[in-house]
């Protein structure tokens, strides 16, 4: 038998004591009322009216999905793209309602008697702007009520694709070795290491630039740490000595945002990973927990500002980008003294 409700001030009221535990008890639908009666939101009501699974009347006249539809949206913000998402879960057997009490999010999951909810998810439209910050601030908020926070994104189609983010704490098992010091020769935008055993021990121990003949040729980013940590001396081709402070004004020549990512690089660095360009992915670095001998990089790392906003389809195409390569994004979110590693994992509820 159908179950029917009354449209009363925006909510659906079920007053049969066998629907409402029909709803309540076994489906998590509703909130309880004193008198053994139910109260439906709009969403749910409007998601129940379209599996046939609910009659709605408004002064004893029955209203249509159209109807109740449009009432819903006057009501809830971003509505329709909130229906796709509570439909496509509920039907996938994920009890979730609507959750207001966190700017950013729309809905939790229900049901389980532990201190944190299982999940909250945030719906969003391919249209919606991404901003790292707020999403940053919403990751930290959410962790102190939940478990996971997962990520909506409805296309202009109506498909959803979904992603778990967390920040991460990156860490690896290599360690920084001590080293002798010798001489470098800078070379345009890249520096040469031509002592034989300089060279051998860098590649070999930590994995630094790539060898050229018995020397080993290094990035500017690489440069620049490693004369930081008074590991090597560079000069130029007519032997005049270049110190920290030019070999960075001559870095950030060639790269504006340079000290973003030098920042991130030290970072890396110190959590003990392994640090490599990461251009051939459309990233800023590759890096690896342990030998890259022994494994491929298990991460992407991209560096954004604080005050970074795209669309949500850059997002996805670097997500997607390194899903395809069974790498893990992460974008590092620098701030003046710190960095939040936020990963973005692709998830089929």
């Amino acid at each position: 038998m159908m179950i029917t409700g009354e449209l009363v001030k925006n909510k659906i009221i079920i007053s049969k004591p066998k629907e409402v535990g029909r709803l309540y008890n076994k489906s998590g639908f509703g909130k309880s009322l004193s008198g053994n009666k139910l109260e439906l939101d709009l969403l749910e009501g409007t998601f129940l009216l379209a599996e046939k699974k609910l009659k709605v009347f408004y002064n004893k006249k029955e209203i249509g999905f159209q109807n109740l539809f449009e009432k819903a949206a006057e009501k809830i913000p971003d509505f329709e793209i909130k229906y796709l998402v509570f439909k496509d879960l509920r039907n996938r057997g994920h009890a979730i309602r609507l959750y207001n009490k966190l700017v950013g999010t729309s809905f939790c999951q229900i049901g389980n008697k532990k201190e944190k909810t299982d999940f909250l998810v945030s719906v969003f439209s391919e249209k919606d702007i991404f901003d790292i910050e707020k999403t940053s601030d919403l990751i930290k908020t959410a962790s102190k009520i939940s478990e996971k926070i997962w990520f909506a994104i409805v296309d202009d189609e109506g498909d959803i694709t979904y992603y778990e983010v967390s920040i991460v704490d990156m860490k690896g098992k290599n360690k920084e070795y001590v080293y002798k010091k010798s001489d470098a020769v800078l070379f345009d935008n890249r520096v040469i290491i031509f002592d034989k055993k300089q060279a051998k021990d860098l590649f070999e121990k930590e994995f630094y630039g790539k060898p050229v003949n018995d020397g080993l040729q290094i990035s500017l980013l690489e440069a620049l740490y490693l004369q930081d940590k008074n590991i090597i001396n560079i000069k130029t081709v007519n032997d005049k000595k270049i110190s920290k402070s030019s070999l960075k004004q001559m870095a950030l020549k060639v790269q504006s945002d340079l000290n973003d990512y030098f920042f991130v690089f030290k970072n890396l660095k110190k959590r003990g990973l392994i640090v490599k360009t990461g251009f051939k992915f459309g990233t800023h670095f590759r890096s690896y927990t342990k030998n890259p001998d022994e494994t491929h990089a298990e991460f992407l790392v991209h560096v954004l500002p604080k005050d970074f906003k795209s669309i949500w389809s850059e997002m996805s195409r670097a997500v997607r980008l390194a899903h395809s390569v069974n790498k893990e994004i992460i974008f590092a979110k620098t701030s003046k003294n710190t960095i939040d590693y936020i990963k973005f994992g692709r998830l089929r509820p």
